[in-house]
């Protein structure tokens, strides 16, 4: 697997196909293995660079001041690009990859031709949803890392697929996984209209143990100026995997400028 070393950190990514590159951020615990069902999609047409994030896969484990921070890897994705001489790219971040495209778009957005957020957020949507949260921190903490990932899993009942790909990818250890969830819960809802670029947010039109997915999606599409949201009907993260046909071709259609077609399942605002 290649590595890029660059100030004070080291990232793993893999490197498939060729034509336009687009940079593809992972969701929380995974690693680049998240995109494999993207790879046949996409490698035909465009360079897919799936950069395992700080923390996860192959890349430092370590953060400066010892703090979890999306806006730290998001600054190690500039880095990654200024080193890889990018100097326009396409995105797609998913989950906590979405948190992270989104703090790099808001600072970096010369960078980018377009964006994509999937099953994104950049606050705490509802109370009921910080409260799940903070109750399921606290009871993570008593139970061993198999056990966490098995409850986790049991939320796709039988998507036996998700499952699958989610643990081929997955990468962090307990204390990783304890120390990513009890960091500080992304705010930057307020600085979401610096993003210039046309954004295509993706999310889930229902709630998942609590937390309010569309809702997120909702606030995203509300504050990001050139936007369109898709929400998809009994589907929540990772839709890479949940709705891997319509994910794909959603976003192909957007990056190449085409119509959206008519989804049975899939509601399309745009603004």
């Amino acid at each position: 697997m290649p590595t890029l070393e660059m100030d004070n950190v080291v990232l793993n990514y893999e490197v498939r196909g060729s034509g336009k590159p687009i940079v593809f951020l992972h969701g929380l615990g995974a690693s680049w293995k998240m995109w494999e069902p993207q790879i046949e999609a996409f490698s035909k047409k465009y360079q897919m660079i799936m950069v395992d994030l700080r923390g996860h896969g192959g890349s430092t484990k370590s953060f400066p001041n010892h703090q979890f921070s999306a806006k730290v890897m998001a600054e190690d994705i500039k880095q990654f690009l200024d080193k890889m001489n990018i100097e326009k790219t396409y995105m797609v971040g998913l989950s906590y990859g979405s948190v992270v495209a989104q703090l790099f778009a808001c600072k970096y957005s010369i960078y980018l031709e377009k964006l994509i957020l999937s099953n994104g957020y950049s606050e705490i949507p509802t109370k009921v949803s910080g409260w799940v949260l903070s109750l399921s921190n606290f009871i993570f903490k008593r139970l061993s890392y198999k056990t966490i990932i098995n409850l986790l899993l049991k939320t796709y009942r039988k998507d036996e697929y998700t499952k699958k790909v989610l643990r081929n990818s997955f990468t962090f250890d307990k204390d990783m996984f304890i120390f990513a969830k009890s960091s500080d819960f992304p705010t930057h809802t307020d600085k979401l209209h610096g993003i210039s670029v046309p954004t295509l947010v993706m999310g889930g039109d229902k709630k998942v143990m609590g937390v309010d997915e569309r809702k997120a999606s909702e606030i995203l599409f509300n504050h990001i100026p050139f936007s369109t949201l898709a929400l998809f009907k009994n589907a929540f993260d990772p839709l890479s995997t949940m709705k891997v046909h319509e994910f794909n071709e959603m976003i192909q259609y957007f990056l190449e400028d085409k119509n959206f077609r008519d989804y049975d399942d899939i509601l399309i605002y745009t603004k």
